[in-house]
């Protein structure tokens, strides 16, 4: 899968010729397959890092930057029902939300071709979501996401999953719409996203508040 800010580049350089090769954009070290991403709270945007920078901020709190983890915990016990999904108004049936430090609470966002729209999301229903789902009450704020899947004809699935995946999965559709129903290519790269996490996440449990294993 190609990295991620060269995936959210794609659609911005189309016919340009290729780039150099990926560099951590802390330091400009070049960075290889599999680096680690930190978060720049300042615009909500990954950026690659090094393995040094990485260590540098793998602990820090309150920086502008923090290190995306790699945690992706798949929840087949996770409590949504309709009236709750209902009330969040998404159009594309897939949705994420986290911990908006900055903000002060919790956040919902869907995938479009225009990038990541804002959901509303009341707080008393975020709430009821951690009381039936004691995990999410352990999201590490800003860089971990609970990621909604509620496509038709698939089994609804929930996970927990790294803030830069959620990113990806918005590239897809930037990247790879057509028209105005997205085109099959779009949807045939959305199908292979929730592949490749499938086949990745560990298996957990949504009532436990320390994801441990179902």
């Amino acid at each position: 899968m190609a990295g991620l800010r060269e995936l959210i580049r794609e659609g911005r350089r189309a016919g340009r010729p290729a780039g150099p090769e990926e560099r951590c954009e802390l330091c400009a070290a070049p960075v290889g397959d599999g680096h680690r991403h930190l978060l720049d709270r300042r615009d909500g945007v990954p950026r690659c890092a090094c393995a040094a920078c990485a260590v540098l901020f793998a602990n820090a709190s309150g920086n502008r930057y923090a290190l995306i983890g790699d945690r992706r915990l798949y929840l087949p016990d996770f409590t949504l029902d309709d009236a709750t999904w209902a009330a969040l108004a998404v159009p594309v049936r897939v949705l994420f939300a986290y911990r908006d430090s900055a903000a002060g609470r919790a956040v919902a966002r869907y995938p479009s071709p225009a990038g990541a729209v804002e959901a509303p999301l009341e707080p008393e229903l975020w709430a009821g979501l951690e009381r039936a789902n004691p995990v999410l009450r352990e999201l590490a704020p800003d860089v971990e996401a609970l990621l909604v899947d509620r496509r038709k004809d698939t089994a609804h699935g929930h996970w927990i999953v790294p803030i830069d995946d959620c990113h990806r999965l918005v590239a897809v559709l930037r990247t790879r719409w057509k028209g105005l129903a997205g085109g099959p290519e779009v949807w045939a790269a959305v199908t292979a996203f929730f592949d490749e996490l499938r086949e990745r996440a560990q298996r957990a449990s949504a009532r436990s508040s320390k994801g441990a294993q179902a």
